[in-house]
């Protein structure tokens, strides 16, 4: 009888906790997520091959080359893809390349305008200078998927005959000396599905041998392994865990890093609450036995 009663009060508390109410688990996680957010701290990074491929690719780019940067991704799929399009806009701009945007996806190009709008704003605080129409511009969207790709191959000025802005791209100073990927040292594709990368690479960088990184979410990466085994990519980042290599290997930890923190800490979290749930129903099971 002396057993009887601290047994009893565990085996409540252990039936409280397999019953716990989701609620809790719920606050536990949004608790976390505030905390890790709010915390100066950086778990350790290991960047990947293929994310220091496409650092290095990048940064193999000198001032005035053209980079094709296409933005094929929505809000649904901004969590994953939009640290990895602003790490790599900031530094293709920081470089001085001539940064030549479009979307084959129909809201792509309001996004390619709020990532202008900031990098351009950020840099302007350090003293550089870039300029609209000549050192960056946005074409916009253009449907067609893969006949829009292959179109590009012949003429970037006749497949985008004017800009976001409604201005003739022949014009503008930025178009003037080139027109196909015959002309462009890069091209990166930061997309969620189809069209995207695997498409680009059919129909742009197969063809024209043009240099090619892509960034994708996590759940496409597994896709582009052949592709990058195989040369047709440089280099690619997946998810966000991609974008936070990528801003280790630049030494500029920002949102993607922050993320990778909270998403770290939650997965830790759930992991222990798997673990504990478990033990308390076999202990529960063990009691029920005597």
């Amino acid at each position: 009888m002396i057993n009887q009663e601290p047994t009893s009060r565990m085996q409540k508390f252990l039936t409280m906790f397999v019953a716990l109410d989701r609620r809790w688990i719920f606050s536990a996680v949004a608790i976390l997520t505030v905390i890790f957010m709010m915390l100066d701290f950086n778990l350790p990074i290991q960047p990947s091959p293929q994310a220091e491929g496409m650092y290095k690719t990048i940064n193999s780019v000198q001032p005035g080359d053209v980079v094709h940067f296409s933005i094929d991704y929505g809000p649904s799929s901004a969590a994953e893809l939009w640290p990895q399009h602003l790490c790599i806009l900031r530094d293709l701009m920081r470089r001085g390349a001539r940064v030549v945007c479009s979307s084959l996806w129909a809201d792509g190009p309001p996004t390619i305008e709020k990532g202008f709008n900031i990098v351009v704003a950020e840099l302007a605080e350090e003293g550089i200078k870039r300029e609209r129409g000549v050192d960056y511009v946005n074409l916009g969207f253009k449907a067609g998927d893969r006949v829009a790709i292959a179109s590009l191959g012949a003429s970037f000025k006749r497949t985008f005959p004017t800009d976001y802005s409604g201005r003739p791209t022949a014009s503008l100073p930025i178009m003037q000396g080139w027109d196909n990927y015959n002309d462009v040292k890069l091209l990166i594709t930061i997309g969620v599905g189809d069209p995207g990368a695997v498409e680009y690479v059919q129909q742009a960088q197969s063809r024209y041998r043009v240099t090619m990184v892509a960034g994708v979410t996590a759940v496409i990466s597994p896709q582009l392994y052949p592709y990058y085994q195989s040369g047709n990519l440089q280099g690619f980042l997946g998810g966000l865990a991609g974008a936070a290599e990528y801003e280790k290997m630049a030494n500029t930890p920002g949102r993607a890093t922050k993320g990778m923190n909270v998403q770290s800490a939650i997965h830790v979290l759930i992991v222990l609450l798997v673990l504990l749930g478990n033990l308390a129903q076999f202990s529960l099971r063990m009691m029920a036995r005597r």
